[in-house]
């Protein structure tokens, strides 16, 4: 009898954690996300936002163009200003004043 309630409180415990570990990975994306967009201005940091941010938060931006900002980032360092952007193969000059408002390098 006390192994079955053993078993029974095991398989509770077994339950509960699996179903606690992606609510754990969905705090840790939330708080990547946070450094990568400001609470304050609301502002996107192209310097420590991933491809995905990216390309769902700067106008003209797909995926492809938001990975190639971050593989320039891994290259060359972090950008000194907005501008740099522009840096960018497929970036212009147009994409990053439509996006000024939306962009820091914090």
């Amino acid at each position: 009898m006390r192994i079955k309630k053993l078993l029974s409180l095991l398989t509770l415990v077994v339950t509960f954690s699996a179903a606690f570990l992606p609510a754990q990975s969905a705090l840790a994306a939330t708080d990547k996300e946070s450094q990568a967009i400001s609470v304050v201005t609301g502002k996107i940091n192209i310097n420590s936002a991933d491809a995905q941010t990216l390309a769902s938060s700067i106008k003209g931006i797909g995926l492809k163009k938001a990975q190639a900002i971050v593989d320039y980032r891994d290259a060359n360092g972090p950008f000194i200003n907005i501008q740099d952007l522009a840096s960018v193969s497929g970036i212009g000059q147009k994409t990053v004043a439509k996006n000024a408002d939306l962009l820091t390098v914090k």
